[in-house]
């Protein structure tokens, strides 16, 4: 034994290698396809052989120790927790004990979560000197698959914010500095993306995970909404909100989400994709995409044509009343959440957050409830269409990875927001409450590209499963790798 963990220590001086770095010029940024990241079940495999966890928190340790102050992923690190919770892994290894499937797995999680003991700060002032006093029942359900919870992830400030965070600054995209995440759960995005942890929690209620994660090369999943618990988590518009994984694989987002609810995850089935029906609805989003997006998602449907998959065009006229009325539940749930509380500590908040919490109180409550009604009609409609294909395809965002300067990105010769698309591009996931998962496909730019899959509510499982096919089919990615 002795002699193995001598191996598994010299080992342990290279491990930092298995996850992606971010070199120190702008001109040549590196892409996480030229590296291979140490993924769950390739790092259960170690564990198996050897590999402590303690040697894998440290190495995160000390890759958030460096690069941290130049990505600003990580706002709160509990370094000796974590340091504690994995020799007390590496102690259950030894034991032949094994929690579940996240055994040893460093995680982060978006300062909206409560951790127990640690501050929940939803990336602002306005909560100073709170202090959770219980874990939030996904990191209790994380925690209880043997999850090691390494730190909290910067974000928009109270998740409404915009990029540059006025207390925590702007998240760095770890695949081009001069390059933003764009969405709130950035500091997730950043974070797996720059090798700090192995997965990340992040919530998505207009596309807060998948935009980040198209952003960095990662895999971003919304899941139907209400799935996973949301005791413990700070809401931004509670019918709209839901909570999912970032990580580097479709199977570790898989193995996270399912350990988030509590449950075990089902056995993975790759999809049979000839004759599988795709769907794709342009007039969701009814915005120019970029070329070289566009390229990148023509290609991907040859390949998953190729496959045996046969692609339809929805049309969806109440796309336009969709967008609107989800705008306005957002805004105004968001000021009822919010909007007392800030009306009390006004100098807790940044411009951009008082700025949204105005356009939400100018919202009457009659609008609100037309809003929701609306929502009910149109999701009958949309789910109908959605029924009569296995899955939609969509586009994540209107270009790639933003400018960090401004959160804008290329469309063509143009500029043109990029969080802000989400109302365009992403949001509809919520507005129905379907699951969406934002998964990378080739791209012919130095930055990657994405797209976005969807399915029937509570279709979570046989969503994984699509897009498991499909990523094989296209990249060649096979699971449990």
């Amino acid at each position: 034994m002795n002699h193995a963990r001598q191996g598994i220590r010299k080992r342990a001086t290279d491990l930092l290698a298995f996850f992606p770095r971010a070199r120190s010029t702008q001109r040549e940024p590196t892409l996480m396809a030229e590296f291979v990241p140490r993924t769950i079940a390739k790092l259960q495999r170690d564990f198996a052989e050897g590999l402590s966890p303690v040697d894998v928190i440290e190495a995160c340790l000390a890759r958030i120790e460096k690069d941290n102050p130049v990505h600003r992923a990580m706002i709160f690190v509990a370094r000796d927790q974590a340091l504690e919770d994995a020799r007390l892994a590496e102690a259950e290894l030894h034991a032949d004990k094994r929690r579940g499937p996240l055994h040893g797995v460093p995680i982060a999680v978006k300062d909206v979560i409560d951790v127990h003991g640690w501050p929940t700060t939803s990336g602002s002032r306005l909560f100073d000197g709170h202090v959770a006093e219980r874990d939030a029942a996904c990191v209790a359900n994380l925690r209880a698959a043997g999850a090691i919870i390494i730190g909290k992830t910067n974000l928009h400030e109270l998740t409404a914010g915009g990029h540059d965070n006025p207390w925590f600054g702007k998240v760095v995209n770890p695949l081009d500095r001069s390059r933003g995440t764009g969405g709130t759960s950035s500091g997730s995005a950043a974070a797996v993306a720059a090798g700090f942890c192995v997965a990340a929690v992040g919530t998505d209620t207009g596309g807060s995970n998948r935009s980040p994660a198209a952003a960095t090369g990662l895999v971003g999943f919304k899941p139907t909404n209400g799935v996973v618990d949301n005791t413990g988590v700070r809401p931004t518009a509670p019918s709209l909100d839901a909570i999912g994984p970032m990580a580097t694989s479709i199977e570790d987002a898989r193995l996270v989400h399912f350990a988030m609810q509590g449950s075990v995850a089902p056995p993975l089935k790759y999809a049979d994709l000839r004759g599988l029906a795709i769907g794709l609805c342009p007039d969701l989003h009814a915005a120019e995409v970029d070329p070289v997006l566009a390229r990148s998602h023509d290609a991907w449907l040859g390949l998953v044509s190729d496959a045996g998959a046969v692609i339809h065009t929805l049309p969806f006229p109440l796309a336009a009343e969709v967008r609107e009325a989800g705008g306005t539940i957002l805004a105004y749930e968001f000021a009822s959440q919010y909007a007392r509380l800030i009306e009390q500590r006004p100098q807790s908040v940044g411009q951009a957050v008082a700025d949204f919490v105005s356009t939400g109180r100018s919202i009457d409550k009659k609008s609100y409830r037309s809003a929701l009604a609306l929502r009910v009609g149109a999701r009958a409609e949309f789910l109908k269409l959605l029924s009569t294909v296995d899955a939609l395809a969509a586009p994540v965002a209107p270009g790639l990875a933003p400018r960090l300067s401004d959160e804008m990105t290329k469309v063509g010769l143009d500029h043109v927001p990029y969080g802000l698309a989400g109302g365009s591009f992403r949001r509809w996931a919520n507005f129905f409450g379907v699951p969406a998962l934002a998964m990378p496909v080739q791209s012919d730019d130095r930055l990657p590209a994405s797209i976005q899959v969807s399915t029937m509510p509570d279709g979570d499982a046989a969503l994984f499963s699509i897009c498991a096919a499909l990523r094989q089919a296209t990249i060649g990615e096979i699971a449990n790798s």
